[in-house]
Order: C-alpha cells, then sequence, then structure tokens
C-alpha cells in the first residue's frame, strides 16, 4: 500500500500544468489558423474566452520559446512546491489580470502571448519565499536567479523601448504589469506554507 502511495506521489510532483501549458502554445503556434487565430486573441469584446485564450497564441517563434523557457524556469519549482491548482490560479489570475490592464490602458490594440501569466508566477515567488523561507532549498539563489531574471528584462525592455520605440514586436507594458502585481498580491492570498501541504493538488 506504501509503494503504491509513493507510487501516486511521485506521479503528481510532476508540473503537469506548466507542461500541458507549454504543448498547447506549441501546438497552436504551429498549426493553428488564421480563423483560429483571430477567435483566441484577445479584443475587448463580449466574448469572455479571449480574457485567457490570448496567451496561447505567440508573435513568433522567438516570442513563443521566450515564453516557454521562462515558464519552464519559473514554474516547474513553484508547481511542485505548492500545487497544480494553486500555480494554475496564478497564471490564469496574470492573464485575467493583464488582459483587464491591457483593455482599459490600450483598448485599441490586439494582445497575444503569455507573458502576464510568466510575471503572475515570477512576481508569486516572493509571497511563497516570504511564507516558507525557511523551509526551502536553495532560497538565497532562488533569490538571486529572481532579481537577475527581473534586471535583465528590466535591461531588453528599456533598450527595445530606447532603441525601436517599442516597435517590432510591441511589448504590452500594460498586461505585464497586470500579471505582475497579481500574482503579487494574489500569491499571498492562493499560496500555502510547504511544510503545512498534505498532497500536492
Amino acid at each position: 500500500m506504501k509503494k503504491k502511495e509513493q507510487k501516486q506521489r511521485r506521479l503528481w510532483r510532476v508540473p503537469w500544468f506548466i507542461l500541458l501549458i507549454c504543448f498547447v502554445q506549441i501546438a497552436l503556434h504551429f498549426v493553428a489558423n488564421a480563423c483560429l487565430q483571430k477567435l483566441l486573441i484577445y479584443q475587448p469584446e463580449s466574448e469572455y474566452w479571449r480574457y485567457f485564450t490570448y496567451m496561447l497564441l505567440h508573435a513568433d517563434t522567438c516570442h513563443l520559446s521566450l515564453n516557454i523557457c521562462l515558464q519552464l524556469f519559473v514554474g516547474c519549482c513553484l508547481e511542485l512546491e505548492q500545487g497544480h491548482c494553486r500555480l494554475s490560479l496564478i497564471y490564469l489570475l496574470g492573464g485575467l489580470c493583464g488582459s483587464l490592464a491591457h483593455s482599459w490602458l490600450q483598448p485599441e490594440l490586439l494582445l497575444l502571448g503569455g507573458s502576464a501569466g510568466v510575471y503572475a508566477m515570477m512576481s508569486s515567488h516572493i509571497p511563497h519565499l516570504v511564507l516558507n523561507f525557511h523551509h526551502l532549498s536553495y532560497r538565497y539563489a532562488r533569490i538571486l536567479s529572481l532579481m537577475i531574471l527581473f534586471s535583465t528584462d528590466m535591461g531588453l525592455t528599456i533598450y527595445h523601448f530606447h532603441y525601436h520605440l517599442n516597435r517590432n514586436p510591441r511589448i504590452s507594458l500594460e498586461a505585464h504589469l497586470g500579471g505582475g502585481i497579481s500574482g503579487l498580491l494574489g500569491g499571498f492570498v492562493i499560496y500555502r506554507r510547504v511544510a503545512s501541504l498534505k498532497t500536492y493538488f
């Protein structure tokens, strides 16, 4: 009986949500036609699924590859430690808040890409570290990695704005900011202390 329980726990300790999101994003990038892309891309209308489905689409292979790498790097350890449901809630909350912020500040522009969800996961590391600082392994390395990642992204964004005037591609700072704030605040509500978790659901 114990062996069966251990096997089930090992199975659920795979970051299924992150892997599924990455798989769907890659698949849609290569198989979705213009009609399907038009159906999923974010436009502030009465079709409410667009508040989430825009995260499945990407402008080009470079955009897709960057977000896939960030999702795997930022999200895998969070999902293993906080569970599938909590991490998925943070990701989807980031997508929703990112699209709402974008539609409020830039309603005339289309939106696509998983960056809002990535920023939500990235900023949710802060409440995760606060709640579980003494229980986490490599905690100082995590803090350093997050600081390097955030600084690099900020540097590239400033470079893009200064030299390319935020064109080709246009970076939606509104979606990034909305996702980041939602992950930071939502993490304190959704996340739990790792030591008190009995399952990874």
